[in-house]
């Protein structure tokens, strides 16, 4: 059983990265994030398509152990297939493998959320491809090494999946992280740079008499924002990371 949720790109940010709307829908399109980085996970890599993805590329969604996160509608023709043809009929999935998740839990949640595109679309087993069968590219690399079998997948696909929708937020709240203090402003920046860069948060320095914290943009929820903290603390960016009211 697969947790989905919707982050989707502005329209505005859509049309620098995807060639427009029209996607014919035809294929379901699996990739590996190749980011093995802590933290990496569908969150950072939903939060940096939202953001503002510096690379010239887009994906409809990202999938760990925990959740699917959609960034674009089917109907975006995204750039991740590495052709025309791909990036015209595709319907693009990327799994991560971040070092802090379980990648065995991440294809069952791509094998359920691979069953629900398939309905909602009218595809068929068939129409399940990996990168690689546009682009020649070594992807998804774990599923191309052997290190899960192809069939595998797809036989993982074809036993069907749940998606379980995420519950209703009630806590609409705003909180912000801020972390214990650095010695340095250097390192603070450090901090700051993977913060922004490998989750996809916005993020700022604040000094504190002679020492320096990171504080974070704001989270809905007490619960996505004690997330948040826990995801700082777990990338050991910061022994101390507090949720605080924004």
């Amino acid at each position: 059983m697969v947790t989905i949720r919707k982050k989707l790109v502005s329209d505005e940010q859509a049309a620098k990265v995807t060639n427009g709307k029209g996607n014919t829908k035809r294929k379901v399109v699996v990739h590996g994030t190749d980011n093995y980085r802590t933290g990496a996970d569908a969150d950072a890599h939903a939060r940096l398509q939202a953001n503002g993805n510096s690379r010239s590329a887009s994906w409809h969604w990202q999938v760990d152990d925990k959740e699917a996160v959609q960034s674009f509608e089917h109907t975006w023709k995204c750039w991740a297939a590495g052709t025309a043809k791909g990036n015209t009929e595709g319907i693009h999935v990327e799994m991560c493998v971040n070092g802090d998740g379980n990648y065995s839990k991440t294809l069952e949640n791509t094998a359920a959320l691979v069953v629900k595109i398939l309905k909602d679309e009218g595809l068929s087993i068939n129409d399940v491809v990996q990168h690689n069968y546009y682009s020649g590219k070594n992807c998804p690399r774990e599923i191309r090494a052997g290190n899960v079998a192809w069939a595998n997948f797809l036989q993982l696909v074809k036993s069907g999946g749940d998606v379980q929708q995420p519950k209703p937020v009630t806590d609409t709240n705003k909180y912000r992280v801020l972390t214990g203090t650095y010695s340095t402003i250097q390192a603070a920046e450090n901090v700051l740079d993977v913060i922004k860069h490998r989750f996809g948060w916005v993020a700022y320095i604040v000094q504190d008499g002679q020492l320096w914290r990171v504080r974070t943009g704001t989270f809905t929820g007490a619960v996505a924002a004690k997330e948040g903290a826990n995801k700082i603390k777990t990338a050991k960016l910061a022994l101390v990371a507090n949720v605080v009211c924004a």
